[in-house]
């Protein structure tokens, strides 16, 4: 992240906490401004896929043939897997980042 695009971070954060908004409120706006920016969607959705598949590839391919073929299992397959992400994330943290966890190899197949 380049030094003004954390300062316009920042300041946006002091501009939140200052309004008087709650975190569920903020999450709204900011969810709706993701929705109307397919780029910044595109981005969002390619950045999960990529930590999933480094994190563990196996398991994101299921997920995302659950995902893909509109099974029922797939919302909690999804959710799953970046609880597990988020969990080890924590773990880490301090670390170095990424995961390289994964004792499969997904490399060639991407």
């Amino acid at each position: 992240m380049t030094a003004l695009a954390s300062q316009d971070l920042n300041d946006t954060s002091r501009k939140f906490r200052r309004s008087g908004l709650t975190k569920e409120q903020v999450f709204r706006l900011w969810r709706c401004a993701i929705k109307d920016d397919h780029t910044l969607v595109d981005e969002l959705i390619q950045h999960v896929y990529q930590d999933m598949l480094a994190f563990e590839c196996e398991r994101t391919e299921r997920v995302m043939e659950l995902i893909v073929g509109r099974n029922m299992r797939a919302g909690r397959a999804f959710r799953s897997i970046l609880n597990d992400m988020r969990r080890v994330s924590g773990v880490l943290r301090g670390q170095s980042a990424g995961f390289a966890l994964s004792g499969s190899d997904c490399a060639g197949r991407s």
